[in-house]
Formats: C-alpha cells, sequence, structure tokens
C-alpha cells in the first residue's frame, strides 16, 4: 500500500468517526440551545475550554511522547512492559498534581473573570474529569501507535454516546441544573478509564519497580515542547472566550460561543482526521525513505487539504444563516455574520500539522512552541483593539488573523528542513469551482431553513464533487476502486 493509499484509508477512518461526532454534536447542539438561556450556554461553553487547558496541562507531554518513543519499546516484553510502567505513572502523577493546583486556584479564577456563584459546581465537579482524561489519553495515543485505529475510534464514539445518554439524563430529569451536564460526562470518562486500563495492563504488563527515570527524562524532554504548544494553541482558540465575558458579558460569549463552536465542529472533522492521520505516516516515511520521499508526500497532502477546505469555506458562508437558524433557533441567527470568518482562521491552524511537518521530524518543538506563542500574542493584541468596538464579530476578526499568521510562521520557519510545493493551480481551481459553487446554491431560497439545507448542501457537494473526479486522476482511480471493492462484497453475499 503507498503512502498515500495509507493516509486515504486512515484519514478515512478518522473522517468516519469524525462524521459520526458531527451528527451527534448537531443532534446535542440544537437541545442545548434551545433549552438553555445564552448565559448557560456561555458558562457551558467556557468551563469546556477552562478543563482543556487543564487537560493539556495534566498530560505533561507524556501523551504526546508515546506516539514518537513506542515503537523503540516493543521489541521485548520486558521493555514493553517498562515503557507502560513509566509512562501511566508520571501520568498518575501529573494529573493528581494539577487537580490539586486547579481546586486551589478555582475560587480565584471564578471572580477574576466574573463568573455567576450558582455555576461555581460546574467548574468544581470537572475536576473528576480532569483527573482521568489525560490518563485515558495516554493509552488511546498507545492504541495509534500501534495502528489499533478501528478499535480507538469505535471506542471514541461509544464513549460519546455515553457522555451524551448521561450528561442529558442529569441535566434535564434528574438534576435539572447545569452542573448535571458536566457530572454525565464526568461519569462517562471513569467509565472510559476503566475499560482502558483494562486493556493497556492485560496487554503490555505493568510493575512500579520498572519506572524508569531515564525514559522519563527523554518523554518529557520530546514532549513538554509540544505540550507547551498545545497549550498555546488551546489559548489561542479559547483566550478571546475570557475577554468577552469580561468586555462584553455572558450573554455575548453565548452567542460568539455559538458562532465559534458549529464551524468548530465542521473543522475538526477534517483537522484532526488530517492530523492523527498525516503525522505517525510522514514520520515513518522520513525515518525509512528519507527528505525527497517526505517533501513528495507532504506537497501532495496540502493539495489534498487544500482540495477540501476551500469548498467547505465557501460552502459553510452560503448556508452559515440556515444552518445557525436551523440548528440553535433564530436567537442566534446574528452570529452567521462573522461565524464563516471562524472558519476561515480554523482551516489555517489546521493546515499545520502539515506544515509544521520540518520541525517536527527535526525535534525542532521549541520552534513551533515560539510560533504558537507568537500567534497568541497577535490574537490578544487584536482583540484589545476589536473586541471593544465590534464585539463577537472582531474576537472572530483577531482569530482569523492569529490564525493566519501561524501557518505563515510555520511555513517560514519549517520549509529550512522540509520544503512543501504550494499548489498554486489547485487553489485556484477550487476557488473558481466554489465561487461557482457558492452563486449557484445561494440563488436558491425556499424562505424555509432545513428546506434551504437540504436543498443547497447536496447540490453544493455534488457540484464540487463534479469538478474534483473530473480532474483529479487519483481521487477517481480511488473511488473506482472503492466502489469495485464494495460492489464485490455485495455480489459474494446476494
Amino acid at each position: 500500500m503507498s503512502s498515500i493509499q495509507k493516509l486515504f484509508l486512515h484519514f478515512g477512518q478518522f473522517f468516519g468517526t469524525g462524521t459520526i461526532f458531527l451528527l451527534l454534536s448537531f443532534v446535542t447542539f440544537p437541545i442545548l440551545t434551545r433549552f438553555l438561556t445564552r448565559e448557560d450556554y456561555g458558562i457551558l461553553g467556557l468551563v469546556t475550554n477552562t478543563i482543556a487547558i487543564a487537560v493539556a496541562i495534566a498530560k505533561g507531554g507524556l501523551s504526546d511522547s508515546i506516539i514518537r518513543f513506542y515503537r523503540e519499546y516493543t521489541d521485548s516484553t520486558q521493555r514493553l512492559a517498562l515503557f507502560t510502567s513509566t509512562v501511566v505513572t508520571r501520568a498518575v502523577l501529573f494529573a493528581g498534581i494539577v487537580v490539586a493546583v486547579y481546586l486551589f486556584t478555582l475560587p480565584n479564577i471564578k471572580r477574576f473573570i466574573g463568573v455567576d456563584a450558582r455555576y461555581f459546581d460546574s467548574f468544581l465537579i470537572m475536576a473528576v474529569y480532569l483527573f482521568v482524561r489525560p490518563l485515558n489519553i495516554v493509552v488511546m495515543n498507545c492504541m495509534r501507535a500501534l495502528g489499533r485505529i478501528f478499535l480507538l475510534n469505535a471506542f471514541n464514539v461509544l464513549t460519546k454516546v455515553v457522555e451524551i445518554a448521561l450528561a442529558f439524563l442529569l441535566l434535564f430529569w434528574l438534576i435539572g441544573e447545569l452542573y448535571g451536564y458536566f457530572l454525565g460526562v464526568a461519569l462517562a470518562q471513569v467509565g472510559a478509564t476503566v475499560f482502558l486500563y483494562r486493556w493497556l495492563l492485560k496487554s503490555h504488563g505493568f510493575s512500579i519497580r520498572q519506572v524508569s527515570g531515564t525514559l522519563t527524562v527523554d518523554l518529557l524532554r520530546f514532549g513538554v515542547p509540544l505540550l507547551l504548544t498545545e497549550i498555546a494553541y488551546l489559548l489561542l482558540s479559547f483566550t478571546d472566550r475570557y475577554m468577552i465575558v469580561a468586555y462584553h458579558g455572558q450573554a455575548v460569549l453565548g452567542l460568539y460561543t455559538v458562532g465559534y463552536n458549529v464551524p468548530s465542529y465542521i473543522n475538526d472533522m477534517v483537522m484532526f482526521s488530517l492530523s492523527y492521520a498525516v503525522v505517525p505516516i510522514y514520520t515513518e516515511i522520513y525515518r525509512r525513505e528519507g527528505k525527497v520521499a517526505t517533501e513528495v508526500f507532504l506537497s501532495r497532502s496540502l493539495k489534498y487539504y487544500v482540495l477540501a477546505v476551500i469548498p467547505l469555506c465557501v460552502g459553510y458562508a452560503a448556508v452559515a444563516e440556515d444552518t445557525l437558524t436551523a440548528l440553535a433557533s433564530a436567537k442566534y441567527t446574528e452570529a452567521a455574520g462573522f461565524s464563516p470568518i471562524v472558519l476561515i482562521g480554523l482551516v489555517f491552524l489546521g493546515m499545520n500539522s502539515i506544515l509544521y511537518a520540518g520541525l517536527y521530524v527535526q525535534k525542532r518543538t521549541g520552534q513551533m512552541l515560539s510560533i504558537m506563542l507568537a500567534a497568541v500574542a497577535i490574537n490578544i493584541g487584536a482583540n484589545v483593539l476589536l473586541l471593544p468596538p465590534y464585539g463577537a464579530t472582531g474576537a472572530a476578526i483577531a482569530t482569523m488573523i492569529s490564525c493566519i499568521a501561524s501557518s505563515v510562521l510555520t511555513a517560514i520557519l519549517s520549509w529550512r528542513y522540509l520544503r512543501i510545493g504550494i499548489p498554486y493551480f489547485t487553489i485556484a481551481y477550487y476557488s473558481a469551482v466554489s465561487v461557482l459553487m457558492y452563486f449557484i446554491v445561494t440563488w436558491i431560497d425556499t424562505d424555509h431553513p432545513w428546506l434551504n439545507l437540504g436543498t443547497r448542501i447536496p447540490l453544493g457537494m455534488a457540484i464540487v464533487a463534479a469538478a474534483t473526479l473530473a480532474r483529479e486522476k487519483e481521487i477517481r482511480a480511488y473511488a473506482w476502486r472503492l466502489i469495485e471493492a464494495v460492489a464485490g462484497k455485495w455480489l459474494k453475499r446476494s
């Protein structure tokens, strides 16, 4: 199997899981936005964002190092047990320390950002989640390193379904307060921990006496810069939420959270699928075949990313108002004015998983961190200028500016080690196709949001798919092989 075929396969598996997550979000999102006030929904997002940052810190860089080091310790049962024992023990230690700090500082954080006291329980309950989630990520990254992609994706889907069921049960029926939602999420993660560690300890072995100080140092030396980069990425994504609630209050925060979340759901389906699939592949190509083969693979990967995200951004701009009205209700329709701007920023940020390949394979994680810190500084500065006069729209523009800046800086620094070809003709072709698609689909207007979506989205997808199959021989051949394989299986069964 070629590297690009492997990319398509792994991307397809992660994309399928992302699609399921998107559908689940489109089920839960309308319920939450309709039954919660703007203030409640804003706090829901704020708690989630705060815990996401805290979880990144609690990982301590260990989980980020697993993909890089795991294979080096699979040559014997003893070395694998040493690796597992070290990672798990240190993960428990780091998570415990971060939870203690979180609980100690929580009252001051609440006062600093001006959150109502009635929401304090929501922050408090998520301390349980903060402890178990980093431990779960450690095991899931072991699955990734092993190539157990189907098991990983199936487990993620099941956990998400259980999370939603428990969260809604507690929020709407048993407790009736916002903290019930977070209690359900935390309980689902506790259940996930039980399953994951039964699987890990059964197949890998564990002994506290095998914990290695030398391995710990190696893991941290590689992982801490990536950890700080991830924290910087989260700050880039979420700092504006804290600034919005400080400048404009919880209601505007709720509006911005809705306008941000919908493009985030869409982008994450592509971005994380690409990141999870492409990084292990180009790391292996670089180790096995060298620089030139890696550059060819990355150039082709960037071409396919651009091919997907240009129509995605333009298509979302065509349906943003109908999407937000249909999913979140008319009280959030005004978010359509800035929501497409957020998506543009996010797709630039998602491109970095390809652009930073040169820095990654050369272990220049400190430079990756510097790029993200610069982007955070740009984001904060742009928000200071744009947020007071323009509100949520100003925050969206600040997000776009800082994300584009991060991609430009990444390309400049990373391409000193691996040069990736920019697909100019692909950009021009799909920009033209997307503009044509935009004018065709927006010409359709039934005055009903759901009916508009039901006609505009399939028509837009058909236009882009036809243009793609007409130009891309590799995709056409891959699609034909997939059709033949499915048809063959169907004929055997019949």
